[in-house]
């Protein structure tokens, strides 16, 4: 037992973390095998933990083993470009960045080019045990922002959401302010001429504190199925500025919008952006434009897949020829959403769920009955994964579990052509999921 606990905490001090990381995989993952080329294998950077259970600095560096207060030293740069290097070689007709979102990466897949996120997750597992979790937030932020000017900091704490790691509870969200290097060299380089790049952004709202030089502290999350004026802890905004409206955590920064747009302007690439106010609302409309794109091509598009969380495979998704459906939390709210976007549309022959346990009971947590409701949508073959039924809502499941089953679906031959950028965003334009989506 103390093994497996000193194990996950090693697991949880590892980074880049994240949703943004495990979508940036899979993405090149899936660019890989539609592609038949070879995997790029890149090593992560990696923070150590002693025994005890502090964090500390990579091994060598010069606070390696200074404990809870060890400066951190990260480089944004060095996250960056191990985000580009999980792509395989060659030339790319566009690319999709921005907030981190299952179907975005669908929509990437369906358009053949990469997706890469613009900000990256680090546990501040100290932050929670602290006493006053903002300013140990602002003090660890400090550290990175010294080294690292072009980002900022997004401390989140949230005492109601524990999700399926401990470093779930707080966590920075580094957000690029300017173009990183890599993804610079990557549009310089890589990208054919006139290829559009595509900005997906998440404009929902939050309550945060700001700070100085670029942190803000955001007490909760919508993880937990709460709302920002749901929180109240004066323990952790002590002496903080009051909470004010703010974008949210998984939002693209302003700054490196600009920057993209210049910088993809000076190298003849259009930028086009796609606005959503909620995440079901991409996940919708992606999935209707799968089902065209699949009807265009003489395909039944009559298979649902319900992802949820780390529990997706874009790659077996397209291989498939399955139609996708992205929830990003298991909430009751998510699959509320899920229910009316499945009334409205034509019945599906089967439809798959892959229900990630959330790690804890909450009222906001979808039930198991609920996700099976979702299933009896089917008009022959719906099923909640087994597993994924045992664990919920208190056990885990892998995130490779989804491909371990998908991989069973047969291949759908032969690949449909991608579609374009135009064509792509004309169709979700024209999506029944119009309410809270922008497409410009």
């Amino acid at each position: 037992m103390r093994r497996r606990v000193e194990a996950t905490q090693d697991v949880e001090a590892l980074w880049p973390n994240g949703l943004g990381a495990t979508l940036a995989i899979a993405s090149g993952r899936a660019l890989a095998y539609r592609g038949g080329v070879a995997r790029p294998v890149v090593a992560a950077p990696q923070w150590t933990m002693d025994r005890s259970g502090r964090i500390g600095a990579p091994p060598g560096s010069r606070s390696d083993g200074a404990g809870r207060h060890a400066r951190r030293e990260l480089d944004a740069e060095d996250v960056a470009a191990w985000f580009v290097g999980q792509l395989p070689e060659g030339s790319y007709n566009g690319l999709v960045v921005g907030s981190p979102h299952g179907a975005a990466v669908h929509l990437a897949m369906a358009l053949g080019v990469p997706w890469l996120p613009v900000a990256f997750e680090v546990p501040t597992p100290e932050v929670a045990a602290g006493e006053r979790p903002a300013q140990d937030g602002e003090r660890l932020a400090r550290d990175i922002l010294t080294d690292n000017p072009d980002v900022g900091i997004r401390q989140v704490y949230d005492p109601v959401w524990r999700g399926w790691s401990g470093a779930a509870t707080a966590y920075a969200v580094v957000r690029w302010r300017r173009l990183p290097l890599a993804y610079r060299r990557l549009i310089a380089e890589r990208l054919n001429p006139d290829a559009p790049i595509v900005v997906v952004r998440d404009v929902s709202r939050w309550q945060t504190s700001a700070g100085d030089d670029g942190y803000s502290f955001q007490l909760g999350s919508r993880a937990s199925g709460l709302g920002p004026g749901d929180y109240r802890d004066d323990r952790s905004l002590r002496g903080r500025s009051p909470r004010a409206d703010s974008d949210g955590e998984r939002a693209v920064d302003r700054g490196l919008v600009e920057d993209l747009r210049r910088y993809g302007s000076a190298h003849g690439h259009p930028i086009r952006q796609v606005l959503y106010r909620h995440p079901d609302v991409l996940s919708g409309a992606v999935a209707d434009l799968y089902r065209g794109w699949l009807r265009a091509g003489t395909r039944t598009a009559a298979r649902l897949v319900v992802e949820c969380g780390r529990l997706l495979d874009p790659w077996h998704v397209l291989r498939a020829g399955l139609v996708p459906y992205w929830c990003e939390h298991p909430l009751r709210s998510a699959v509320r959403s899920l229910s009316w976007w499945l009334a409205g549309s034509e019945p599906f022959t089967s439809v798959d769920v892959f229900a990630e346990p959330p790690g804890m009971p909450l009222p906001t947590v979808a039930r198991l009955e609920e996700w099976q409701a979702v299933a009896a949508f089917a008009t022959r073959h719906g099923l909640v994964d087994r597993r994924c039924a045992r664990a919920y809502p208190s056990g885990v499941v892998p995130g490779h579990h989804a491909t371990q089953v998908l991989r069973m679906h047969p291949y759908d031959l032969p690949y449909l052509p991608f579609l374009t950028v135009p064509a792509a965003l004309s169709a979700m334009t024209h999506s029944a999921q119009t309410d809270g989506l922008l497409v410009l």
